[in-house]
């Protein structure tokens, strides 16, 4: 492909195809060419402002173009793009800005409030440019016009860090996750063509590109020159839409967009026969959202699996074995690694586990991560000396094929026996009056933890709680079944989709020291 680096995808498609259509979004299009020259710009203001190599540059936005502008300006520097989750507190925002060490920090005009508020906390940045008009800063297209489209030539290694992510902090202050070309490239070079990118490709970009699902996935696409079609955030409606009028071949959607999706009745009228393939992960997938999707989009449906840690997908599960006739047993594995990829099921002992035997993942694989930023304790917790990664997922073997159990710490210890939510979540899921669950772990004086599942019911449903733990019962083992059940009109979920469990068990252990019997 002749692209190592973040910086030479720009510097490669601005010469050969000037002309084409780099991104697509609602505020204006760009392209290659104009990228290659706004980001040279970029470069160039950076440098002014005493950005070198391996230095780190902040923003805090939605997606948008002006992403790529300094993703893209950065890496002719070989420095490094902090993207800060916008949903966060500002506290948050700063403590991540802080302990990337940020030189440089770009805010959307929809956070300027919130940059007022950390502004003075601010311990590393030297130079604040807002994405808009202010009377108090550098204005982004001013400041940007006000430098040259010099490139400054500089050729990143293959082990220097391109992208620093943070993780969604779900316990815990988030840590930087540094990822290296070396990382990024070797998943691009190998998965890409096999998902079918080509420079005609047409992909929709809807994750935030703060997480490794949006800035990763249109890396892939814009590598091979494809068009991307990028949107500041969710929104089913607009996705919907985009599908048919960009005729949309290549998607990644996390498994609660695909169920905002289904949910959109626009969705039934829109042509989406451009539509060649639908990647999916980062949480877990129940049965009844994975044959909805397939049956309605009518495409290649892909899972990938994979981490923050390990430069996104390091397990894929081929089309060809999404059948729901022939092998529906399948839909629920995360499929196979990837060659250049080793998994490792582990247990407590550190053994691994014999096939169908739940176990800790450990992946050992170039595309694991170099480390979290300035906390190489934490890093040697998470990467044994001979170089396993620990995932803190649980899953087991079957048949050469991986299955996904949940978050080691998310298990349910409920009178001795392991409990793992997402095999309940997956039973409770078939209920047609259930819309969406969340199973937590919550007190029990008899049984340590007792199964509780958070319930969302369809619009005019009304089923009742015995109702669903006597559905359970007819598919699960008693111990795992729901104790009890409670409704609420919508659960909590992290960027990338995950159910944020902690907030659906805080109300059941907050008057307890000890959050585990």
């Amino acid at each position: 492909m002749g692209v190592t680096n973040i910086a030479a995808i720009v510097r490669q498609h601005g010469t050969e195809r000037p002309d084409r259509v780099a991104i697509i979004h609602p505020a204006r299009t760009i392209t290659w060419a104009e990228l290659d020259e706004r980001s040279s710009r970029m470069a160039a203001g950076l440098a002014a402002a005493g950005v070198r190599a391996e230095d780190r540059v902040a923003r805090i936005d939605k997606n948008t173009v002006e992403y790529y502008e300094i993703l893209f300006g950065a890496a002719k520097l070989n420095a490094v793009t902090v993207d800060v989750n916008w949903r966060l507190a500002p506290p948050e925002m700063a403590q991540i800005v802080n302990d990337a060490q940020a030189k440089v920090l770009f805010v959307g005009p929809d956070f300027v409030s919130h940059l007022e508020k950390i502004e003075a906390d601010l311990t590393t940045v030297e130079r604040i440019v807002v994405c808009g008009e202010s009377a108090s800063h550098d204005a982004y297209e001013a400041w940007l016009m006000g430098h040259e489209p010099a490139d400054p030539g500089v050729v990143a290694e293959p082990d220097d860090v391109c992208l620093q992510l943070y993780t969604s902090g779900t316990t815990g202050l988030p840590k930087g996750v540094m990822l290296t070309n070396r990382n990024l490239f070797t998943f691009i070079d190998e998965v890409a063509p096999t998902l079918g990118f080509s420079e005609d490709s047409v992909s929709i970009v809807v994750m935030p590109v703060f997480h490794i699902a949006g800035s990763g996935w249109s890396l892939v696409g814009m590598a091979l020159a494809a068009t991307s079609v990028l949107h500041s955030e969710v929104n089913p409606a607009a996705i919907v839409t985009a599908l048919g009028e960009h005729g949309i071949t290549h998607a990644f959607f996390v498994p609660a967009v695909l169920q905002f999706l289904l949910a959109n009745p626009e969705l039934a009228s829109t042509d989406v026969t451009r539509l060649q393939l639908v990647a999916y992960g980062a949480s877990p997938i129940t049965e009844k959202i994975l044959r909805g999707a397939m049956a309605a989009f009518g495409c290649h449906f892909v899972q990938l699996y994979g981490l923050t840690e390990t430069t996104g997908a390091i397990v894929q599960l081929d089309a060809v074995d999404h059948d729901p006739d022939g092998r529906p047993e399948l839909l629920r594995s995360c499929g196979k690694p990837y060659p250049w990829v080793q998994v490792r099921v582990v247990g407590e002992d550190g053994d691994d586990v014999a096939d169908g035997g739940v176990g800790e993942l450990w992946v050992k694989s170039v595309q694991v991560m170099k480390g979290y930023w300035n906390k190489p304790d934490e890093t040697a917790a998470a990467i044994t000396p001979d170089g396993w990664f620990r995932t803190g997922d649980a899953g087991y073997w079957k048949d050469g094929y991986l299955y996904l159990h949940d978050r080691v710490k998310d298990m349910i210890v409920s009178g001795g026996e392991n409990v793992y939510p997402a095999e309940v979540e997956n039973a409770l899921m078939a209920h047609p009056d259930v819309a969406d669950v969340g199973v937590v772990g919550i007190p029990d004086e008899r049984w340590g933890e007792a199964v509780h599942a958070v319930v969302v019911k369809v619009v005019g449903a009304d089923p009742s709680p015995q109702e669903l733990i006597a559905f359970a019962r007819e598919r699960l083992a008693g111990f795992k079944c729901p104790k009890s059940v409670s409704f609420v009109d919508a659960l909590p979920r992290n960027p990338s989709g995950k159910i944020l469990k902690r907030e659906l068990r805080e109300p059941y252990w907050a008057d307890r020291e000890r959050r585990i019997n």
